[in-house]
């Protein structure tokens, strides 16, 4: 179970003339955009010809780095990333710190 986290900070809406960020350009490569958010990629995309190279940038890479050897991460990183505010708190987690 879930419950909101006062904490978070959403980045802002998109408007179809802003260029897409960073996490957009890798979230839509990726195929993990939602489906209207990748239909308002897509419509910005035949507009943007510099998102749309952004795009083939990000796809060129990740297709290279599919076909590269494994990479291994710092032990120290999953706890570092654990660390990272997300938009809701695990409510057994809640539970932990009050007692």
């Amino acid at each position: 179970m879930f419950a909101p986290n006062p904490e978070y900070r959403a980045g802002r809406d998109f408007a179809s003339t802003d260029h897409l960020a960073a996490d957009a350009v890798v979230a839509y490569v990726d195929g993990v955009l939602r489906p209207d958010a990748c239909a308002r990629v897509e419509d910005h995309l035949r507009l943007c010809a510099a998102c749309a190279a952004d795009i083939d940038a990000q796809a060129t890479a990740a297709a290279l780095l599919r076909g590269s050897c494994d990479v291994s991460a710092p032990s120290d990183l999953v706890g570092e990333l654990s660390q990272i505010p997300t938009r809701e708190y695990h409510v057994r987690d809640l539970d932990r710190r009050s007692r």
